[in-house]
């Protein structure tokens, strides 16, 4: 279990620290990487945590922190990381904490090693929460990587130094060259760039000097051993000498040390093509990653047609200023960190930036509005998707948009977007961050304002602040009718129906879903229909009128696959399959379960995905009692690793209860007790596998 990103270029060298991490790790349970840019402290990280994961029954988990740049979001990021959700219908109690408090609490028993990766813009925060966390939880590990210390209490520092080699002055033998680790680097990414390169009695002179005058840094190595697909060692070494006007007598083995990588990032720079350095500070835009698609629409303009920017890209990949992301079918690509800073430093220089700023905000501006305006369509799972992979971009367009001056309703738009997708995800903490910053806008009005009231008012009503989103649903109320916009009007019915619900008023909740339910209809609103039908199925379980409460999942059902929309169908086939195993068809709702929790693994849904298995679990009791069980232990389980537990779920802990007093009664303690462990035990996948049938012993 855990999330450690793919690996890229094959690992070279750093054996001893890998040692000594491994060490430290063991003696305490808060080890930093330190050490100069580029040095290499994310490639070390992941390398000592892949080999540490047997020591983690609870996973190795991966934060990467360099498109955070709001310190309250801090939380927000390691949460999602580590795929704690917050959304749940119908929790009273879990909703009303804070996510702070929901992340403590779920790690406050896990075995496992959590990474921060790139703390140094967040460090005092980053040392707050890391010693908040390691006090909460006897067991975790951290490892975090940054180029200063966070200074905490028992924290050990791994200070990460550039790769060995030998003295150059010495002449050492081409065995003794080809053994260190900063020539193998240059050797192994050399050869990658020209197939035929190899290190030997006549260039390994040369490789030794050139890696010298790097200082022995990984990423000015890398940087430079791409040059050798269009000239020799010597001549890359002489480049980078008269680059910087330091050849003097044809030497190079007395000359002062250059400041790697910086310096080479200066050379790389310099050696590029005005196209291709224009294109370099564009892309530095982009957070988290980017796609061709993506590239034309911010980059293009002023010298650059859309046409020319696959050529300038793959060159700039060719020279390793960009890199592609496994897997390579995506067709992703990001700048390494330090380049991307580099080419900020130009952006900022330029007279452009606010012109490619604007540019990267209206772009994915754009696509969250069209994600939104496509919600109940075939293409509802593929915009969630990218969403998902967009997210950091997402956030900085917001963050830009909200910090212009004169944009109020953009900037109001762009939140209510964010904040939308953010409910899908169960980022509620997050969603809430933005519309509260985009409220504050008071120059902006109409419908932008009213669909910001009503989403934030959901936001809350999710997280247990029921009063707060009362107040929001009632400004949003009163602007929509001063302003004419149904819309905006129906929503906030409907979600004064489900804060009636939460709040267990159900005549209340029972009179407005159904006021919204009829003035969807009206409007032919696909989306308020299939939503207030579920949460109507929810209420009349509650309520228990289970043949109302089939009734509504059937149709929410309906709607949600005229309209092909993946994960409204999959919210309508859970609601429908506890209907039908409330009216005593366990065998009819056992087939929904699996649908829905095939369409919930499909979208990476955690939530959805546990809702599904511990209904699983009670549908099976009477047909395969061992099943039943080992399908309540992996749900257990997967309680625990999104931050939650069923005690805490309205309306589910009672059939928790019932199932597992069932199972224990058939099965006898012991029995009972190793079926719920070998199910506690399984990963997700094969959870998933053994809910579908895909395995043995899954229920009939």
């Amino acid at each position: 279990m855990g999330n450690l990103p793919a690996g890229g270029t094959r690992f070279v060298g750093r054996e001893r620290e890998s040692r000594e991490a491994t060490a430290a790790l063991r003696r305490g349970r808060l080890l930093t990487l330190t050490g100069d840019p580029g040095v290499g402290k994310t490639r070390l990280a992941l390398r000592i945590a892949a080999r540490a994961q047997r020591s983690f029954p609870d996973g190795v988990w991966f934060v990467e922190l360099a498109p955070v740049h709001d310190p309250e979001l801090l939380v927000a990021a390691v949460a999602e990381a580590l795929g704690i959700c917050e959304a749940s219908l119908g929790t009273r109690q879990d909703s009303a904490r804070s996510l702070l408090e929901v992340l403590v609490d779920h790690l406050a028993d896990k075995r496992m090693l959590l990474i921060l990766d790139n703390c140094e813009h967040l460090l005092d925060s980053c040392a707050q929460l890391a010693n908040l966390l390691l006090r909460a939880g006897r067991n975790l590990h951290i490892m975090t990587t940054s180029r200063q210390t966070l200074g905490v209490v028992g924290e050990q520092v791994l200070p990460v130094r550039p790769l060995p080699m030998p003295d150059p002055e010495k002449t050492p033998s081409l065995a003794a060259v080809s053994g260190s680790d900063a020539v193998r680097l240059f050797a192994d990414r050399a050869a990658t760039a020209s197939r035929g390169f190899r290190v030997t009695e006549a260039n390994h002179g040369s490789v030794l000097r050139l890696c010298h005058r790097l200082e022995g840094n990984p990423l000015a190595i890398e940087l430079a051993a791409v040059r050798v697909r269009a000239m020799s060692v010597d001549r890359v070494l002489w480049r980078l000498d008269d680059y910087f006007g330091l050849l003097t007598e044809g030497s190079s083995t007395h000359l002062p040390p250059l400041q790697a990588p910086r310096t080479a990032i200066d050379w790389s720079s310099g050696l590029c093509s005005p196209l291709q350095r224009t294109l370099w500070r564009r892309l530095a835009v982009f957070e988290g990653g980017f796609d061709l698609d993506d590239a034309e629409a911010v980059c293009t303009g002023d010298g650059i047609a859309t046409d020319d920017v696959l050529d300038i890209l793959t060159e700039l990949i060719d020279m390793s200023i960009v890199v592609r992301e496994p897997p390579v079918r995506l067709c992703r690509y990001r700048l390494p960190e330090m380049i991307r800073e580099y080419g900020q430093e130009m952006l900022a220089r330029s007279v452009e930036e606010t012109r490619v700023r604007d540019r990267h905000r209206d772009h994915y501006f754009a696509m969250a509005e069209r994600a939104m305006t496509e919600f109940m369509t075939p293409r509802q799972a593929l915009w969630l998707s990218r969403l998902r992979l967009e997210h950091p971009n997402l956030r900085t367009a917001a963050d830009h948009s909200l910090a212009a001056p004169g944009e109020d309703t953009l900037a109001v738009r762009i939140a209510t977007d964010l904040g939308r997708y953010c409910i899908t995800r169960g980022l509620l903490s997050e969603g809430r961050h933005w519309l509260d910053r985009a409220l504050e806008h008071r120059r902006a009005s109409g419908r932008a304002r009213a669909d910001a009231l009503w989403v934030a008012g959901r936001l809350g009503i999710l997280q247990g602040d029921t009063t707060t989103a009362v107040d929001l649903l009632d400004q949003c109320r009163d602007l929509a009718e001063r302003i004419g916009y149904p819309l905006a009007q129906r929503r906030a019915v409907q979600c004064a129906g489900l804060a009636a619900l939460f709040e267990g008023r159900f005549a209340d909740a029972q009179a407005l879903m159904t006021r919204a339910l009829e003035s969807s209809r009206a409007a032919d609103d696909a989306d308020g229909q299939w939503l207030t039908l579920f949460h109507l199925s929810i209420l009349h379980s509650a309520l228990g009128d289970h043949e109302a409460a089939l009734a509504c999942a059937e149709r929410s059902l309906a709607i949600s696959r005229e309209h092909g929309a993946a994960f409204s169908e999959a919210h309508a086939l859970w609601a429908t399959a506890i209907a039908t195993w409330q009216l005593g068809d366990a065998a009819g709702a056992r087939p929904l379960l699996r649908a829905a929790l095939d369409l919930k693994h499909t979208l990476g849904d955690r939530w959805g995905m546990t809702f599904c298995l511990e209904s699983l679990a009670w549908a099976t009791t009477d047909a395969d009692a061992e099943a039943a069980a080992r399908l309540l232990g992996a749900a257990d389980s997967m309680w625990h690793s999104i931050g939650s537990s069923v005690d805490r779920l309205h309306g589910l802990a009672e059939p928790h209860r019932w199932c597992e007093g069932v199972l224990r009664g058939t099965l006898g303690p012991d029995r009972f007790g190793q079926a719920f462990a070998e199910g506690a035990a399984l990963p997700l996948d094969a959870a998933v596998a053994f809910g579908l049938g895909r395995t043995a012993h899954a229920g009939s």
